[in-house]
């Protein structure tokens, strides 16, 4: 891995990138120890997005349900299955679909694999 001049990479890859643990309280912390963050953007300096490189176990959660007031998300599917469940039910996502949400809506979201293999997004 190269770095630039303030110590930051070049480039990596993604799947190479420490992992952030969850640092919810219980017990909310089991329900996301299923899940392998690793957040993108910081290691970049990036500071106006985030970008985070996600695997989910099965029986896990990208995140406990949530909306968000001043940023916007997106996500797409690298491979494996998941169920997003926002407030008008479930859809399943598949490798190469993608969703969104804009801040402010108050729709609430999040991915869960009920599957038996990982899932991994953007």
């Amino acid at each position: 891995m190269s770095t630039t001049p303030v110590d930051r990479p070049i480039a990596i890859t993604a799947s190479s990138a420490p992992l952030r643990p969850s640092s919810a309280p219980e017990p909310f912390a089991t329900r996301l120890s299923l899940r392998h963050k690793r957040p993108l953007g910081d290691l970049f300096g990036v500071k106006t997005f985030g970008v985070n490189f996600t695997t989910i176990l099965p029986g896990g959660v990208s995140s406990m349900r949530h909306a968000h007031s001043m940023q916007d998300e997106m996500v797409y599917v690298l491979e494996g299955r998941l169920l997003l469940v926002t407030d008008e039910g479930e859809t399943e996502l598949t490798p190469g679909m993608c969703a969104g949400f804009r801040a402010g809506t108050g729709n609430a979201h999040h991915l869960v694999n009920r599957g038996s293999s990982p899932a991994t997004v953007l």
